[in-house]
C-alpha cells in the first residue's frame, strides 16, 4: 500500500516499495506521479534529462529508473500527458486503462471543472517528444500526420514493425523538421530525417480548412497521436490529402 503525499502545490508522490533489477533487493522508494512544471520548473529538466523517478539500490548501488503511470501537467499552457508504459502490441490495454483514470479523475473533480484535454503516451520516448512538440508551438496532429506520409513512402527502409520516427527538437531549424528513426527492439536512435518546415507550414493553413481539419482528427482522434499506431493497425486511407512538397 503507497503513501501518497502534495509535493510542491499540485504535484504528487508516493511511497512504493520496489525490488532491484539485479541483486532482488527491496527498499520502499518515493516517485512522482504527476509533475506540475508550472510550480516546480526543476521537475521538468529532471524528467528531461531522464532522472526523474530514477532509483539507487541501497544494496548494490545500481541506479534505474522505475517505469510507471506518471501526469505532466503544464497548466500555464494548458498542456497535460498522461504516460501509461505499456509494451508493444499492448495498446488497446493502456487505452483502457487510460479510460479508467479519467473516469476517476472525472468522479473527483467540481463539475464546472474545465479540464484541458489529455493526451496519453505510452512510453517515455512518446512523452519527451510531445512536450518538445508543446514547447516549440507545433501541432502533434500535423506532426504526426508528416510522419505517417514519410512512413508510407518509405515503407521498404521506415517498417513501422521495427522503426519508430520522434521529432528531433535539438537538429530542427526554421527551415527543416527533423525526426530521429529509433530501432523498436534495441531503443537505439539511428539515422535523421529532414523535412521540409514550409510543407508543416502549408499543411498547417490546410487543415485549419473545416472541411480538412474534420479529416485530421478522424485520422488522429486521439488520446494516443501516432502515425507509427495507426499504420501497425492498417487504419489508412488513400484518399487522404498529401502535402506539397516531399521530405
Amino acid at each position: 500500500m503507497r503513501a501518497v503525499r502534495q509535493v510542491s502545490g499540485m504535484s504528487q508522490s508516493g511511497k512504493y516499495n520496489i525490488n532491484c533489477p539485479k541483486c532482488g533487493h527491496s527498499q520502499a522508494v518515493e516517485l512522482y506521479e504527476s509533475v506540475n512544471v508550472q510550480v516546480s520548473p526543476e521537475l521538468k529538466e529532471v524528467l528531461m534529462a531522464n532522472r526523474l523517478n530514477v532509483v539507487t539500490c541501497a544494496e548494490c548501488g545500481l541506479s534505474f529508473r522505475v517505469d510507471k503511470p506518471l501526469l505532466y501537467n503544464d497548466p500555464k499552457r494548458g498542456v497535460m500527458i498522461y504516460l501509461i508504459p505499456t509494451t508493444e502490441g499492448q495498446y488497446n490495454k493502456g487505452e483502457h486503462l487510460f479510460a479508467e483514470s479519467l473516469r476517476r479523475l472525472t468522479e473527483v473533480l467540481p463539475a464546472d471543472f474545465n479540464a484541458p484535454g489529455v493526451s496519453l503516451v505510452f512510453n517515455r520516448f512518446e512523452l519527451v517528444e510531445r512536450i518538445f512538440l508543446f514547447d516549440a508551438g507545433l501541432n502533434e496532429r500535423i506532426i504526426e500526420y508528416i510522419k505517417y506520409m514519410i512512413y508510407s513512402k518509405n515503407l521498404g527502409k521506415l517498417d513501422p514493425r521495427t522503426k519508430n520516427l520522434l521529432f528531433d527538437a535539438e537538429d530542427s531549424t526554421d527551415k527543416v523538421l527533423c525526426f530521429v528513426v529509433q530501432d523498436v527492439a534495441t531503443r537505439k536512435l539511428e539515422s535523421v530525417l529532414q523535412y521540409d518546415r514550409g510543407t508543416y507550414k502549408a499543411l498547417s493553413e490546410m487543415f485549419d480548412r473545416d472541411e480538412q481539419t474534420a479529416t485530421l482528427l478522424e485520422l488522429f482522434p486521439g488520446p494516443h497521436i501516432s502515425a507509427r499506431a495507426l499504420l501497425l493497425r492498417g487504419e489508412t486511407d488513400p484518399e487522404l490529402p498529401e502535402p506539397e512538397a516531399a521530405p
